[in-house]
Order: structure tokens, then C-alpha cells, then sequence
């Protein structure tokens, strides 16, 4: 079976700060929710289940959105701020944080930006899988083409890479917006020769619309209903070729617990 995991990093919309943009508080919150509204209108139309890595901020910020979508998606950790770097105190108050608010075990994390050194703070922090890994070179943002590009075990932990073809290809957010709908539909075929799972990375505040926020072109467009309609398109093919939509929970239990010696209790 193909597994399609369709990922999205469910936080507030910093991007421009980072960009020396100034954006408000508000603004970033409903920024991430509009974008989220479209996003799910296409998922539920669809029937499909999707993981959303969540910081904390947005979980304080909208505790009841973050409680009904944890009733048909998987709910991941992104730790507790998008903008602050990972400490073994804060990831482990962002997991409780989201831990009560859904009344279910968050079993994954990834790193906000990818960004993180020792993977020991995720294991030290009781999670069961992370989802840090994308080994490819950006320009300006790291090297990683040194990474293992399939899941494995780490220090106790299942390492669950983002999908990558070498030389330097991915399925990242940048990607699917910027280049032809061909490329995802090209690499995630190439992708499934050697891998059971192809791993799509998005941002639900990519379906809001950008249009009029001070941000770069390749960043903002295309965003709203245009984004919306190419993911629509791309899963439309995916479903075409009976490719299967998985949480990265459901594929974990699906295909790997019984590559490991350690057991994986995934009762909740």
C-alpha cells in the first residue's frame, strides 16, 4: 500500500516578523485560522484525515478548534512558540498543553523551522515519533543532505522523515506552490520506487488569502483559493492512482511497529 501524508505545521502566521515585516498579533491568528477553514473545506470534502503539528500559542489562542479537529486528524506537537528555540522544559509544557485540551496522547513531534539539534529533548519529552528530519539543502536555512532519508530508530524514538529525492528534491511547501502541479504529481510517483509513504509539508496559513500582506512573491502566491484548488487537483490524483490518505499515527502503526523491538502503545 502507498501511503499519502499529508502534514501541516499549525501555527501562528510569524513568517512575516521573520521577513522584518511588521504584522500583529491578531492578524497572525486569524491569518492561521482563515487559511485553516479553506484548508479543512477541501479535506472534508475529500474524506481525508491529515496530521497538524500545533504549537501551543495557537492551542491557548483557539483550545475548541484545536478539540474538534483533533476529532477526525491527528493532532502533533510543533512545540510551544514558532518563534522561540526548543528547551526541554517548553516542549514538554507544549505537549501537556495540547495533552488536555484534546483529552488524547500527542504522539509526534516536529521542530518549528525544522530547527533542532538533540533529538533527546523528543525522546526525554515522551514522544513516540518526530518528524524534524528534512534532508535536503535550502539555501540560507540548512545542509541536511547527510540525513537518513528513510524512518528509523533513534535513541528510543521513531525518526519519520519528511520525503526526499536525491539529488535535492522534496514535497515542502515551497515546492508545491511555486513549481507546476507536475512536479508533486512526478516526484510523489518517483518517490513511492523506494518509499512507502510520500510526505507532503504545507502551512494552513497558505490557504488564506496573502495577497495584500508585505511578504515575497514566491511566499504569498499562490495562496487562498488558488492554493486550495491545486491541492484539490493534487489529491484528485493521488485518489486516481488509489493511492491511500494516512495520518502519520495510522501509517506508524500500519507498516512499522513491527520493525522495531520496541513496542508502541498506541492505545489512548
Amino acid at each position: 500500500m502507498k501511503s499519502i501524508l499529508l502534514t501541516f505545521d499549525l501555527e501562528e502566521f510569524d513568517l512575516p516578523r521573520e521577513q522584518k515585516v511588521h504584522i500583529g498579533e491578531e492578524e497572525m491568528y486569524k491569518t492561521s485560522i482563515q487559511g485553516l477553514t479553506n484548508l479543512l473545506f477541501i479535506l472534508n470534502k475529500h474524506n481525508i484525515q491529515a496530521t497538524f503539528f500545533t504549537t501551543a500559542n495557537f492551542a491557548n489562542k483557539y483550545p475548541e478548534t484545536l478539540k474538534q479537529l483533533s476529532k477526525n486528524h491527528e493532532i502533533a506537537s510543533h512545540g510551544y512558540s514558532h518563534s522561540e528555540p526548543i528547551t526541554p522544559s517548553n516542549i514538554k509544557k507544549a505537549k501537556e498543553i495540547k495533552e488536555e485540551i484534546i483529552n488524547k496522547k500527542i504522539k509526534g513531534f516536529r521542530a518549528p523551522r525544522w530547527n533542532i539539534k538533540d533529538t533527546n529533548i523528543v525522546n526525554q519529552a515522551d514522544f513516540e515519533y518526530d518528524s524534524s528530519s528534512h534532508p535536503i539543502y535550502l539555501p540560507g536555512r540548512y545542509n541536511n543532505l547527510r540525513q537518513t532519508r528513510y524512518p528509523h530508530m533513534k535513541n528510543n524514538l521513531i525518526e519519520l522523515p519528511a520525503s526526499t529525492i536525491r539529488p535535492n528534491f522534496s514535497l515542502f511547501w515551497l515546492a508545491f506552490k511555486n513549481l507546476p502541479l507536475y512536479y508533486a504529481k512526478n516526484f510523489t510517483k518517483l518517490n513511492f520506487l523506494k518509499s512507502k509513504y510520500t510526505m507532503m509539508i504545507q502551512h494552513p496559513w497558505e490557504f488564506a488569502d496573502l495577497r495584500n500582506i508585505n511578504i515575497p512573491n514566491h511566499i504569498k502566491k499562490p495562496s487562498g483559493k488558488q492554493l486550495t484548488r491545486k491541492l484539490d487537483c493534487y489529491i484528485r490524483f493521488c485518489k486516481k492512482n488509489n493511492y491511500k490518505f494516512q495520518t502519520c499515527e495510522q501509517f506508524l502503526k500500519k507498516h512499522l511497529i513491527k520493525q522495531y523491538l520496541k513496542p508502541i502503545n498506541y492505545a489512548i
